[in-house]
This record gives structure tokens, C-alpha cells and sequence, in this order.
């Protein structure tokens, strides 16, 4: 299994915080947000044979210095899409997309992270109960505390297995506090999936659109992360997460 962590975005809602440090490694308590995500597929051992990021070209060779300064104990690679703006950046399936074809993905099971995802809970538990699942795609999900808050989120319905049954990308009045985090585990079968998708007359540049398209084609589970959980996007989830997480 390989873990990809997607982290090519420009972070533009942290401008200035973000503007010559990549959002992933801002520190969140002392430490970058992906030093955190890093440990977490360092205690899965050797289920993950090596970590593969893809970066924009802006911030590709800053990636590849924390990476050999940091040293993980699992094996690492960067991958620089070539985008150099909002304007042509590939979206999180065009990054997917690349990562399958350029790094020669195609044939590994697939664990997808969202680099800018903070999270108390461990990967084990979401891996067994995605794997007992296979050939499904699984992602995570978390019950947030305040309703009003998940308008902001994809919101899930499932049913008592754990199917999801809907998706409704930031709905104006969500009807659960149930969304998805930037956690998916894709086993290498589904990758055909995602090129089918991209190439559809409905497919846009999101993951979540491509659940969505996907939930009415095959079947997708979710399982339940416990603990905290900060999706940083903009200076006040940022500002939350300093004062709140506890790792």
C-alpha cells in the first residue's frame, strides 16, 4: 500500500501565513502539520511500502528539504505537478490522476490523505474496517459538534453497515453533522474508477464530485474517526487548531 498525501494547493485563505510556506507545514503546537500525519503512517509499519506527496511546482523542492531533513522512517518521494498558480492548478482528482500515471500507481492499494487534515485518531482502525470492504472505496468520516458547522463540509448519510447512501457537497441546510474528511483508502482495483470518472462528461476537479458520481456506480463506506479533528483551511480553523489540538 502506498500512502498519497495530496498537498498541492496554495493555501490563499492562510495568505500571508501560507504564502512562502506550504500550508502542510505550517506548525500546529509546535509541529508541522504533516510531521503529524507522517507518524501516523509511520505506526502502520510495514503495510505502507513508502509515501509518495504531490506538490505544486512552487513549493516541490521546499516538500523534498523537509522530507530529507526529517528523515521519516518510511520511504518518501515528491511529486512536482507543474502548476504554478490557482489558475492551472490540476484540483485534487487531476492530482490523483497524476500521481496514478506519473508515479506509477496504478497497481498499489491506495491510502489518500489530505495534507492539510489534523486528526486525534490512529489509521489502523480505518484501515481494517476498509480493507474488510475491498473492492469498495472507503473515506473517513467524523460527526462534528454543531450542526451549522457542516455546511461547510460534505455531508453523508449512511445506512447501518456503514454504505454511504449520499453525499450532499456543502449544503446550505445540512441535514446531519456527519462529513467527510480528507481520508479515503482506494483499493488498487477502484483506480480504474477514477480514470472512467475523468473521463465522463460530469466529472469536475474535487474529490468529493467524484464520490458523489461514484456512490451511483459502486458501492462506498465510511468509517467514524473518534477524537478531534481540524480541516485548516483558513486563519480562524488555524488559530483553533494551535489552541485546541491535542495530539
Amino acid at each position: 500500500m502506498v500512502a498519497l498525501i495530496l498537498a498541492a494547493g496554495y493555501g490563499t485563505r492562510l495568505y500571508p501565513l501560507a504564502k512562502q510556506t506550504p500550508k502542510a507545514l505550517l506548525p500546529v503546537r509546535g509541529k508541522p502539520i504533516l510531521q503529524y500525519l507522517i507518524e501516523k503512517l509511520s505506526l502502520l509499519g510495514p503495510a505502507v511500502e513508502e509515501i509518495v506527496l504531490v506538490s505544486n511546482h512552487r513549493y516541490a523542492e521546499i516538500f523534498q528539504a523537509w522530507f530529507s531533513e526529517a528523515n521519516p522512517s518510511l520511504p518518501w518521494r515528491v511529486l512536482d505537478d507543474g502548476s504554478t498558480s490557482e489558475e492551472n492548478r490540476l484540483g485534487s482528482i487531476g492530482d490523483l490522476v497524476f500521481a496514478i500515471r506519473s508515479g506509477s500507481l496504478g497497481q498499489k492499494d491506495l491510502l489518500l490523505l489530505g495534507s492539510d487534515n489534523l486528526f486525534r485518531d490512529g489509521l489502523s482502525g480505518f484501515l481494517s474496517f476498509a480493507r474488510q470492504r475491498t473492492p469498495a472505496v472507503t473515506l473517513g468520516a467524523y460527526e462534528l459538534p454543531d450542526l451549522s458547522l457542516a455546511s461547510r463540509y460534505g455531508v453523508l448519510s449512511l445506512d447501518d453497515q456503514g454504505k454511504v447512501l449520499r453525499l450532499d457537497e456543502k449544503p446550505s441546510h445540512p441535514s446531519s453533522p456527519l462529513v467527510s474528511m480528507a481520508v479515503y483508502f482506494f483499493p488498487h482495483t477502484a483506480l480504474t474508477w477514477v480514470l472512467q470518472y475523468v473521463g465522463s462528461d460530469r466529472s469536475a476537479d474535487t474529490l468529493g464530485a467524484f464520490i458523489q458520481w461514484l456512490i451511483a456506480h459502486h458501492p462506498v463506506f465510511a468509517h467514524r474517526f473518534e477524537g478531534s479533528w481540524f480541516d485548516i483551511g483558513d486563519p480562524a480553523s488555524y488559530t483553533k487548531a494551535e489552541e485546541s489540538f491535542i495530539p
